[in-house]
């Protein structure tokens, strides 16, 4: 099943928190209880502009004005978030992740696995601002937070052909006797 929802802007939010275009979801199943509130199960995608959020389980509130929440479940739930000129991407899977256009923040909890290009992070809780492309993160209960920075590739003069060299040093050599 397939349904689009239309995102209104709201004029009294600064454009950072906006959704933009429609929200695409894709799903199994879905259940409608109520104008403000869908159930999606099974294979749930949902697309909020080039951001895509996959689970098992989708909760969907409209609190109004075009605004949402989602919360989505999953084995686990993943979140790809492509990169641009001034950012990388954004991979992350966890047990569950909220989405909040209201706040532009996606809030993932459960064994938290996340990827920023090459840099690698996890964590019981994570927080990702959308708009600013920030990250915070925090240990569960008396866990910590584990990151792997990656320094960017060095770049390689010109007169070098412009490949990287990977050669390992020839030893020293010794005289003969």
């Amino acid at each position: 099943m397939t349904l689009a929802v239309a995102a209104a802007q709201q004029p009294s939010r600064p454009a950072t928190t906006r959704v933009r275009g429609p929200i695409k979801i894709t799903a199994e199943r879905a259940e409608f209880d109520r104008r403000e509130y869908a159930l999606y199960r099974g294979r749930v995608r949902l697309q909020a502009g080039e951001m895509i959020l996959t689970g098992d389980r989708l909760e969907l509130r409209q609190p109004g004005q075009g605004q949402f929440e989602a919360r989505l479940t999953g084995a686990p739930a993943r979140l790809d978030h492509p990169g641009d000129a001034k950012a990388p991407p954004v991979t992350a899977s966890a047990a569950q992740i909220v989405y909040d256009t209201r706040t532009a923040t996606v809030d993932l909890s459960g064994g938290v696995q996340l990827a920023r290009g090459g840099d690698q992070l996890s964590g019981g809780q994570v927080r990702y601002n959308v708009a600013a492309r920030r990250i915070t993160a925090n240990g569960a209960g008396d866990s910590r937070v584990h990151i792997t920075l990656t320094p960017p590739a060095k770049a390689v003069p010109e007169k070098d052909g412009g490949k990287p060299q990977n050669k390992v040093p020839s030893p020293p050599k010794t005289p003969s006797r």
